[in-house]
C-alpha cells in the first residue's frame, strides 16, 4: 500500500491530509477559501467539512480573511513529524505521472522529496518533444497532493547536455547536493 494511502485512511481521507500539508509547510500563511480549494484541489461540501473539522479541533485558526496553521495547536510537531517526514510519492510513481509528458530521458528529485527545503529544485525533468501541458497538469496535481508549491526545472536533452558541458551553476546545484535520480538514459 502506498504511504499515502496509510496516511489516509489513518488520518481519515485524502482530502484531510492534503489539508493538513497544506497548512504544514505553509505555516506563516493565511489562505482564503478559493485558494485552498485550488492548491488542494479539494471541493464542496468536502472542503468545508474538512475545514470545520480542523477549525474545530484547533489546528487552523481564522486570521484576517483567511484560515491559518494554529501554532498552538497540541500536537502540531509530532502531526509534522508524521506528515513531513514521509516520502509523499514513491519513486516509480513519480515517473509515472510524467510518461504521458513526452520522451523522458532524466528525472532527478530533491527539495521536498529528499528533506532539503532549501534546495534549489524539486524536480528536474529532460527530455525531448515534451508537452508543457501535460507536465504542469501533473505537477499541478502533485502539489495538491504535498501541499506545497513545487519548484521545477524542465530542459530539454541537446540544453541539459549543453549546460552539463560548461558546469552550469544551476546543474552543478542540484547534483552536488541531496538528490535521487529516478529515470537517466542521458547517463548523469
Amino acid at each position: 500500500m502506498r504511504v499515502n494511502g496509510v496516511l489516509d485512511k489513518l488520518l481519515g481521507g485524502s482530502a484531510r491530509v492534503r489539508l493538513l500539508r497544506l497548512f504544514l509547510l505553509n505555516p506563516d500563511t493565511a489562505f482564503e477559501p478559493k485558494i485552498i480549494k485550488s492548491r488542494s484541489r479539494v471541493v464542496g461540501t468536502v472542503l468545508r467539512r474538512e475545514l470545520g473539522a480542523l477549525k474545530a479541533i484547533g489546528f487552523i485558526k481564522l486570521s484576517g480573511k483567511g484560515l491559518r496553521l494554529s501554532r498552538s495547536f497540541e500536537f502540531l510537531n509530532p502531526l509534522r513529524d508524521l506528515l513531513l517526514s514521509t516520502e509523499p510519492f514513491k519513486e516509480e510513481e513519480i515517473v509515472r505521472r510524467f510518461k504521458n509528458g513526452g520522451k523522458m530521458k532524466l528525472i532527478a528529485v530533491s527539495g521536498l522529496f529528499t528533506q532539503q527545503p532549501e534546495a534549489r529544485v524539486d524536480i528536474l525533468l529532460v527530455g525531448d518533444r515534451l508537452k508543457r501541458g501535460k507536465i504542469e497538469r501533473a505537477l499541478k496535481d502533485m502539489e495538491s497532493e504535498v501541499g506545497k508549491e513545487l519548484s521545477y526545472a524542465i530542459f530539454d536533452t541537446k540544453e541539459f547536455k549543453y549546460r552539463q558541458e560548461v558546469y552550469d551553476k544551476f546543474i552543478r546545484d542540484i547534483f552536488d547536493y541531496p538528490h535521487r535520480v529516478l529515470l537517466d538514459k542521458v547517463g548523469v
